[in-house]
């Protein structure tokens, strides 16, 4: 593999990291990584598995669609999978989507692949600067907490996934359209009344301490 295939791969991969909202945005390291668990209205169990769903399915995918420059980006909120990025075919697509619905745990499978060229790394790199910034001003507004989405960012185009009230998802959305570098907003929500939402934390409460029944039934 020549150094600029590893470059690219490289640079993929932060991308997809930086893309998947995942990672703790506050100062504080671990103290940050296991607030935004503990507020996260996943279960511990669903947290974990959504990880391995992306990557697991992301590697399914490569295995049927071989080309090295096609561009797909597996994204898992609650088994709930969102496919963005470029394929070249409407063959490709579909076959993106099968795969991703017959892989364990996917509970429901959203697919926003564009057909057609991918997209340069320069086009890629803003877009994850994009979503940098548009989860900074999320964090820094009122009635709406990142905690309880991810934020994907697409050729200009922010896909919003998560557990949230309807009023949260308008607020996070109304965030995203007024960001700049934001072209379209795409919302992948699972709504909840607030009521549902404490019952459902205060669930997460009762569970034994060492998780072990979240990690084996994730909530639905």
């Amino acid at each position: 593999m020549n150094k600029a295939k590893v470059a690219v791969l490289v640079l993929a991969g932060a991308v997809a990291v930086i893309s998947s909202g995942c990672i703790p945005i506050l100062a504080g390291g671990a103290v940050a990584e296991t607030a935004a668990v503990a507020s996260d209205r996943r279960s511990t169990g669903a947290q974990v598995n959504d990880g391995v769903i992306e990557k697991r399915v992301s590697w399914e995918i490569s295995q049927k669609i071989a080309s090295e420059d096609e561009h797909v980006t597996v994204t898992s909120y609650n088994g709930k999978i969102l496919l963005t990025g470029e394929v070249r075919t409407e063959e490709e697509k579909r076959t993106a989507e099968e795969v991703a619905r017959r892989s364990l745990d996917v509970k429901d499978v959203v697919n926003q692949l564009a057909v057609q060229e991918p997209v340069p790394v320069s086009q890629r790199l803003r877009d994850s600067t994009n979503a940098t910034s548009l989860r900074s001003r999320i964090i820094a507004t009122s009635g709406a907490s990142l905690n309880q989405m991810k934020v994907v960012v697409d050729r200009g185009i922010a896909y919003l996934m998560g557990l949230v009230t309807e009023r949260e998802g308008e607020i996070a959305g109304q965030v995203a359209a007024r960001t700049k570098g934001i072209t379209r907003v795409v919302k992948v929500f699972e709504y909840q009344t607030a009521d549902e939402i404490r019952e459902r934390m205060q669930s997460f409460q009762a569970e034994p301490a060492d998780g072990s029944a979240a990690a084996s039934q994730p909530a639905p």
